[in-house]
């Protein structure tokens, strides 16, 4: 037994879009950076660093944490990056059976979901480091951070919107 389904191997590569987008995504990463080291020295040494659902400050460590945020986000945007600039769309998974008369439609689908995933995780981590430190400045209040969370859920709805867009090219070819 395979370990993959024997799919069509049709080449393709990101699209303009796709490319844009990751090369906009590296921008924010860098503004996210460049945010962290233009303020981490007027910070406070302790920092709130865990929010709960309700908005309110549950955890707290040293400043040196908050460079967790753009580390984490470079570096799962250059793993994610890689992952859809060099995957072979053929060896992904679909919500539907792959042909070949749908597969060169599909396959771009699925780059595209993984271009738009992985700049909008980057936004939310750009989010995220402006919320902790509007939060320490005191300009914000627990609302904006219930809104956080929201965003964060909202990225993790983002596969949705395109397995529907597969499963209605699947349908087109039938």
């Amino acid at each position: 037994m395979s370990l993959f389904k024997k799919q069509p191997k049709i080449e393709v590569k990101p699209s303009p879009t796709d490319q844009k987008l990751y090369r906009a995504g590296w921008m924010v990463v860098a503004f996210n950076v460049f945010l962290v080291l233009g303020v981490y020295f007027d910070l406070p040494e302790t920092i709130p660093t865990h929010f709960n659902f309700q908005g309110r400050v549950d955890g707290y460590g040293p400043k040196s944490t908050l460079w967790a945020i753009p580390m984490l986000s470079a570096g799962l945007y250059l793993a994610m990056g890689l992952i859809a600039t060099k995957l072979k769309p053929w060896l992904m998974n679909y919500p539907v059976k792959v042909t070949e008369e749908n597969a060169p439609k599909l396959y771009p689908l699925a780059l595209r979901m993984l271009s738009v995933m992985n700049f909008c995780f980057v936004m939310a981590f750009l989010i995220t480091t402006g919320i902790i430190l509007l939060k320490i400045k005191g300009w914000i209040n627990t609302a904006d951070v219930q809104l956080l969370i929201g965003l964060w859920v909202l990225n993790g709805l983002i596969p949705l919107y395109y397995v529907y867009k597969m499963v209605v090219v699947a349908r087109e070819q039938v």
